[in-house]
């Protein structure tokens, strides 16, 4: 990684805050309406357990222990994205927003509190791809996959021409 602790988390708050303000512009009808494999609710549910687990995760790794998701990793995390859509079942956009802050605000507060020299540090996990799996791999990926939902949400809610 190229960024520092403290710039990689105000990326993943900037990616979140321009994913939720994404998501609170969508009308009722295009929050439940389809983009293809899956809906900007399912979407919704997905970042609350990506939040919950990325936490989780992240500790894991410090302590040298694999995350149980890395499991699902050659899946394309197919199994624990459908948990996440099955178990955050809410249909009401301002509450899955309200569970996505909540989450995320916990995250958040974790990360901060990770010291500077445990970051990067490579405890022996292997992560799916090559490589070592760190925080900052974790917390990478993450930030990637709010930009990458976020531009899915736009082209799917844009006219078509």
């Amino acid at each position: 990684m190229s960024d520092s602790q403290a710039v990689q988390i105000a990326n993943l708050e900037e990616a979140y805050r321009a994913f939720c303000q994404t998501l609170r512009a969508l009308p009722p009808n295009a929050f439940l309406a389809s983009l293809g494999d899956w809906t900007p609710r399912d979407i919704a549910a997905h970042f609350v357990g990506w939040n919950r687990i990325t936490l989780v995760g992240s500790a894991q790794l410090r302590e040298g222990v694999r995350p149980f998701y890395f499991d699902d990793g050659t899946n394309d995390y197919r199994r624990v994205n459908a948990d996440f859509c099955a178990r955050f079942a809410s249909r009401d956009q301002s509450e899955l927003l309200s569970q996505m802050d909540s989450a995320m605000g916990e995250l958040v507060s974790y990360l901060r509190l990770v010291p500077e020299g445990e970051w990067e540090l490579d405890t022996g996990v292997a992560h799916y791809r090559p490589g070592p799996a760190t925080v900052a791999r974790c917390v990478d990926s993450l930030i990637r996959d709010y930009r990458k939902h976020r531009e899915e949400i736009l082209a799917g809610s844009r006219p078509s021409v």
